[in-house]
């Protein structure tokens, strides 16, 4: 009686293993590129333009999230009406092509800073496809494994392509090893094996064999547009993921900019240091980010999603208030290693909520409507933290973001619904 079922779990098995090891694989390449991208983008700005740049790398970080804010709801619907893995190749190629412009411009003399926010926002524009993309087509490709163990192994493969990719800058742009090509020169070549990441998603997607049941659904279906706003009005109608939506926008306002924007005046200004410092800062961010998820998987498996979430947004802006009585870049990364412990608390918790109580077919919309939180109310972070810096030291920055932040934490404890969620 037992053979039928172990002949068809095996089958299953070894297809599950293999689909979730190539998305893990491209998504840790293109991931770590993407690292690159965003560790050295801003500093690339600060060497065309010179000191005082505040406000043109906070626009050029903005750039990296604004198309997330613009279009990412209708991305989703489109995401749920196609195929996810199509719009993941997409992406992928797109991106490839986009960002490898930037060194052949500043290679030919042609480059100037306001293209970088151009480029900038022409990629990040196709990732509003891949993002949700991804996070829809998990739930299918994990067969009824346990979703929050994927997701935080997921999780695993971001925060290792953090680490990697902002230690290669950390390292390579380190004056002892690039010497005279530690600046702008240095940077285009690292964006030309950023083009090369995407290539090797590229080719790890197009490797998955997408189970059948995730192809899209016969029959007549109502037009993209009336899709859209039937999301955003459910969306609207339904209490926790309102209340989740809400806490996210304002956490990510308070934290990403000090976050992208701050740390590299906080390396540059305060402490003297160049970018090889700031790639060094983003790899314990990535360091801590990486343990916490470990921890969660492994002790994390009954507790409440909505807490985790509520939890880890508390914690995400307690952590960044001791910035303000920091001196040295040593007790720097120990802080901001700390303050990657609390992310996974967000991200996997956020994530797994979602996929449990969500249905496969709306998961595409509902994780764009996540993404234009995170990503677009991290651009108009990055925006306001690089006026903000006209006025304030960066440590002062990180202190009254996270102290903001925190409270977010506290008010989302008076969400029930979102609090009492499994």
């Amino acid at each position: 009686m037992n053979q039928p079922v172990a002949q068809t779990a095996a089958p299953v098995a070894s297809r599950r293993t293999r689909n979730l090891f190539l998305l893990w694989v491209g998504q840790f390449v293109s991931g770590t590129g993407d690292s690159v991208f965003s560790v050295s983008v801003g500093f690339f700005v600060i060497y065309l333009v010179g000191p005082h740049s505040e406000t043109q790398v906070g626009l050029t970080r903005m750039m990296d999230a604004l198309p997330f804010l613009l279009f990412g709801a209708y991305a989703g619907v489109l995401v749920d009406r196609f195929s996810r893995r199509g719009a993941m190749l997409l992406s992928d190629i797109a991106r490839a092509l986009i960002v490898g412009a930037i060194p052949l411009l500043h290679f030919l003399g042609w480059l100037d800073w306001w293209l970088l926010p151009v480029v900038a926002f022409a990629s990040y524009g196709f990732a509003t496809l891949f993002n949700p993309a991804r996070d829809a087509l998990i739930p299918d490709l994990a067969e009824g494994a346990n979703l929050l163990r994927v997701n935080s192994i997921f999780q695993t493969s971001q925060q290792l392509a953090v680490i990697l990719g902002a230690g290669l800058v950390g390292i390579l742009l380190a004056p002892a090893i690039a010497g005279e090509r530690a600046g702008a020169d240095g940077i285009a070549w690292l964006l030309v094996a950023d083009a090369g990441s995407f290539l090797v998603s590229f080719a790890c997607i197009l490797l998955i064999r997408t189970p059948r049941k995730t192809l899209a659904q016969a029959g007549v279906r109502p037009s993209s547009l009336s899709e859209l706003r039937e999301s955003l009005s459910t969306a609207w109608r339904d209490a926790r993921l309102r209340s989740l939506l809400f806490l996210t926008a304002v956490d990510n306002f308070f934290i990403m900019g000090p976050a992208i924007v701050g740390a590299m005046f906080l390396i540059k200004g305060t402490l003297g240091l160049e970018i090889w410092a700031y790639g060094v800062f983003e790899a314990c961010l990535g360091a801590g980010w990486l343990v916490g998820t470990l921890l969660l998987a492994r002790f994390g498996r009954k507790l409440r999603t909505g807490r985790l979430v509520i939890w880890g947004m508390l914690l995400d802006g307690v952590t960044y208030v001791p910035f303000l009585w920091l001196q040295t870049f040593e007790t720097f990364l120990v802080a901001i290693f700390v303050h990657g412990l609390s992310i996974p608390l967000i991200t996997v918790g956020r994530a797994t909520l979602i996929q449990r109580h969500y249905p496969r077919e709306r998961l595409g919309r509902i994780f764009a409507l996540v993404a234009i939180t995170v990503q677009g109310f991290t651009a108009l972070s990055a925006l306001a933290t690089g006026l903000a810096l006209q006025w304030l030291e960066p440590r002062e920055l990180f202190f009254w973001g996270g102290l903001c932040g925190a409270l977010c934490g506290v008010l989302g404890i008076s969400f029930k619904t979102l609090r009492r969620t499994e």
